[in-house]
């Protein structure tokens, strides 16, 4: 990161310095950039954190739970009028008959309201597979995103090689193409001197300048060729896109010595997309045992305490309470839930499969073709290589 900021800071004071020079950066440079500025990277890096919270609440979720429930109301009705009832009688007393049937005026207090409060701290015991299975799941959905970060990363670079080396081939071919405009001028000016003597004809002329016109053609598609390739270069190591680069490396060619099983065997024990297809499969066979908990009961141990009164936080209307135990919960029929939801967890684990299997092919296919456009482009240099050597003895010839 900090190679990162260097980078753009140098960016920035050489550009406000001078306009007109090129950055100089190598592909290792252009890589360490996209790695750092990509969106892409950017975007699984928070997939992968969403995903590591996610596992992180799936086992908090084993720890105890405090729960705070209050209630004001105004109240009414027979059992009130009753209790006020009891109320005017009570008090309609004198002491010695309260005395003698040993009545409080405390237990009868007057009231027209009624506020409630209860706290409850309650740990699950067993819940049957459910938190297990979802912190099984979590646990291989942290797994999965860190391999497709993984993989997202190994993409980027993919990318930024292929845009660092479109630049190189889209350069050269430019000094290919203004060569070969060079010639042609020189080539006209020659079958011009030759026309005006009369050696050669005025179709031989136009035949020239009709080249030298396709040539112009060519070398401005090349430009445009380029800079797009600039632009997309930029855009994938995170600078703006018309920053003017110089890149340090150059084309070559090395011989690939592998072959297509060899590729093939790797790619499948390494590719992080594919392990983590597999890492999927895993994730819906726990949500999946998750989902059968509905099936068993549930236990939790449980301390709770409650109070009511006229005034919030009171206990003078005699509801003073606490409790300690075990709670146990089971649905014994609900409708078939549980059984629609364990077949729609075993629809999900089909589909993880289905996409493994298709990712596993795509990975076949994806091997099989990078290595037949390796072998063509081998054999096309071999091919160009000659045709050059060719026109070189042609030219010595003429």
């Amino acid at each position: 990161k900090i190679f990162s900021v260097a980078l753009i800071a140098a960016i920035i004071f050489m550009g406000a310095a001078n306009a007109e020079e090129n950055l100089t950066i190598t592909l290792e440079e252009a890589i360490a950039l996209a790695l750092e500025n990509n969106r892409l990277i950017e975007q699984a890096q928070e997939d992968r954190e969403s995903a590591r919270l996610e596992l992180s609440a799936a086992r908090k979720s084993f720890g105890p739970t405090l729960n705070w429930n209050s209630s004001s109301m105004r109240i009414g009705g027979r059992n009130y009028h009753r209790a006020r009832s009891e109320r005017y009688q009570v008090r309609a007393m004198d002491k010695e008959t309260r005395r003698e049937r040993n009545i409080n005026l405390a237990d009868y207090p007057p009231y027209k309201s009624s506020n409630s409060n209860s706290v409850t701290l309650s740990i699950p015991i067993y819940t049957g597979g459910q938190l297990e299975g979802e912190i099984k799941s979590a646990d291989f959905g942290l797994n999965s995103a860190d391999l497709i970060l993984e993989n997202t990363r190994q993409a980027v670079k993919f990318q930024t090689a292929q845009a660092y080396y479109s630049v190189l081939q889209c350069k050269n071919l430019m000094k290919v193409r203004q060569e070969e405009l060079n010639n042609l001028n020189e080539h006209l000016r020659v079958v011009q001197i030759q026309y005006d003597v009369g050696n050669v004809a005025m179709a031989d002329v136009i035949e020239t300048k009709v080249q030298i016109a396709d040539s112009r053609q060519g070398l401005n598609t090349v430009r445009g060729d380029y800079e797009n390739a600039m632009a997309t270069l930029n855009n994938i190591i995170g600078l703006p896109i018309d920053t003017p680069l110089a890149l340090k490396d150059n084309l070559e060619y090395l011989p690939h010595e592998q072959s297509e099983i060899e590729c093939l065997e790797y790619a499948l024990a390494h590719r992080p997309d594919g392990i983590a297809a597999i890492y999927e499969i895993k994730r819906a066979e726990a949500q999946i045992n998750a989902a059968k908990s509905g099936f068993r009961p549930s236990i939790s141990a449980i301390i709770q305490g409650s109070m009511t009164g006229e005034g919030a936080f009171k206990a003078d209307q005699n509801k003073e309470q606490w409790a300690a135990g075990i709670h146990l919960e089971w649905d014994i029929f609900d409708n078939n839930v549980t059984s629609t939801r364990v077949e729609q967890a075993k629809s999900a684990q089909r589909k993880a499969e289905s996409l493994a299997r298709q990712n596993l092919e795509t990975i076949r296919l994806e091997v099989h073709n990078a290595y037949t456009n390796l072998k063509i482009a081998e054999e096309n240099i071999k091919i160009t290589a000659e045709a050059i050597e060719e026109a070189k003895e042609k030219f010595l010839i003429a």
